[in-house]
């Protein structure tokens, strides 16, 4: 079985489109957020709003968004390989 590294999912996606990569990383703040407002003691865990989460995602590079998001794209590629193999 071929193991798909870390890097090799931060490649791929350096590779997308940056308007993708940013949407992908927000959607990704909001999921965050969500389970902390699930598992947070105090209710709304000292999280910004969504607009200034949009606004600091907006901010970033590509190179930043892909090293965000590598993580969570190496799991389900790995998981995908490993259910077709």
């Amino acid at each position: 079985m071929q193991v798909t590294t870390l890097h090799e999912a931060e490649e791929a996606l350096r590779s997308l489109d940056p308007d993708t990569l940013r949407e992908m990383a927000y959607q990704l703040g909001r999921s965050h957020t969500a389970i902390c407002r699930i598992t947070s003691k105090l209710g709304e865990a000292a999280h910004v709003s969504e607009q200034e989460t949009r606004d600091r995602i907006d901010a970033l590079g590509p190179a930043e968004l892909a090293t965000i998001l590598a993580p969570t794209a190496w799991v389900s590629v790995e998981l995908h390989a490993h259910l077709q193999g």
